[in-house]
C-alpha cells in the first residue's frame, strides 16, 4: 500500500523475522540485517538541513539527527519500557537496549493501555475506529503474524471449533480463499477495519495498535505475545492485570473456553492527540553552537 505523499529517502535497515510457533528467529534477524544500507543512510541523509526529526522507534533517523546535533522525538509504545513503572519481565534489559542505544532518543513520547508516567499518552485511535458503530457478526478475528498460515489453519479448522468462524489475516498471502471454518485475507486497511469493527472478538499478538483499537470498539481479546519479545511480554503483563485474557501458546483448549465467556472489556480512550503534538513541538532542545559557546 502507498503513502500518500513522496518518500525522498529510503534505505533498509534492521527488522525481526520470525520462526516458527510464534517465536523471534535471531539468526534470520540479524542474517537479513542491512548494516550497509544503514550506514549509506546515515551517511547520505541531509539531516542538519531539518529543525525538527519525529521517530517512530527507528535506528537511522533518530542516530542521523543525533550526530547532526537536530532536535529530535522518539515517539511510540516501546519507549515506555524506559519508564522505572513499567512491569518487570524477562527480557526488559535488551528492549530498553533498543530504547536507549539503538533508537536514542532524548525526547521520548510513550504510549499505553495506562498512564503510568508523565511521558506516557494513550494510544491514538484512527478515525475510521473512533466513529465506526460496532456490531457482533458471529466470527473471530485472527491477526498473528508470527505465526504461518498453515499453522494458524492446522489449529483453528480442529473439530471443536466446527462452530466457530475465523477471519485469518496473513502476512504473506496475496489472495482471499476459505478453508473449512476459516476464511483466510491478504492484509488491507480497509477490510481489516471493517472487520475489527464487525467481529466478536480479537486473537492476536502483544503488539499495540490492534490491542488499542480491539479495546476502544469493546471486542473480547486473547492476547499470544511473540516469545522473547520483551514489549510485548510486559504489554500482555498490563493485559492480564486489566483482565484480558493472555496465554503464552496458541492451545485450542484454551481458546474455545475464551469463545464461550462473554466477558469483554472496553476502554474508551480520550483523544490525546493534540496533547502529543503539543509535546513534540515543545520538547526541549539546545542547538548544537549553543552548546558549543556553553
Amino acid at each position: 500500500m502507498g503513502l500518500p505523499f513522496e518518500v525522498n529517502y529510503e534505505y533498509k535497515g534492521f527488522s525481526f523475522y520470525y520462526g516458527k510457533k510464534g517465536k523471534i528467529s535471531v539468526l534470520k534477524s540479524i542474517g537479513k540485517a542491512n548494516f550497509l544500507s544503514a550506514m549509506i543512510g546515515l551517511m547520505k541523509v541531509p539531516f542538519r538541513k531539518y529543525d525538527l526529526i519525529i521517530s517512530d522507534f527507528e535506528p537511522i533517523t533518530l542516530w542521523g539527527a543525533m550526530l547532526a546535533g537536530v532536535k529530535r522525538v522518539g515517539i511510540g509504545n516501546m519507549y515506555s519500557v524506559t519508564s522505572e513503572k513499567y512491569p518487570i519481565v524477562q527480557g526488559n534489559s535488551v528492549t530498553k537496549f533498543f530504547a536507549t542505544v539503538m533508537c536514542p532518543a532524548r525526547n521520548k513520547i510513550a504510549m499505553h493501555f495506562q498512564k503510568f508516567d508523565d511521558f506516557v499518552y494513550y494510544p491514538v485511535i484512527r478515525n475510521e475506529i473512533r466513529s465506526a458503530v460496532p456490531a457482533d457478526k458471529n466470527f473471530t478475528l485472527v491477526y498473528l503474524n508470527s505465526f504461518t498460515d498453515q499453522e494458524l489453519l492446522d489449529r483453528f479448522t480442529q473439530p471443536t471449533f466446527d462452530n466457530n468462524k475465523f477471519v485469518i489475516y496473513s502476512k504473506t498471502s496475496e489472495r482471499h480463499y476459505t478453508v473449512g471454518n476459516c476464511e483466510v485475507k491478504p492484509l488491507d486497511n480497509l477490510t481489516f477495519t471493517q472487520d475489527i469493527t464487525n467481529c466478536s472478538g480479537v486473537i492476536t499478538a502483544g503488539g499495540f495498535q490492534t490491542i488499542s483499537e480491539a479495546l476502544y470498539l469493546g471486542k473480547k481479546l486473547f492476547v499470544i505475545p511473540i516469545k522473547k519479545q520483551s514489549e510485548q511480554i510486559g504489554n500482555t503483563k498490563i493485559l492480564a492485570g486489566m483482565g484480558v485474557k493472555t496465554s503464552l501458546e496458541l492451545e485450542a483448549h484454551e481458546i474455545k473456553t475464551w469463545l464461550e465467556n462473554p466477558n469483554t472489556i472496553q476502554i474508551k480512550f480520550e483523544d490525546d492527540l493534540e496533547k502529543i503534538v503539543a509535546a513534540i513541538l515543545n520538547a526541549p532542545h539546545t542547538p548544537r553552537r549553543q552548546r558549543k559557546a556553553a
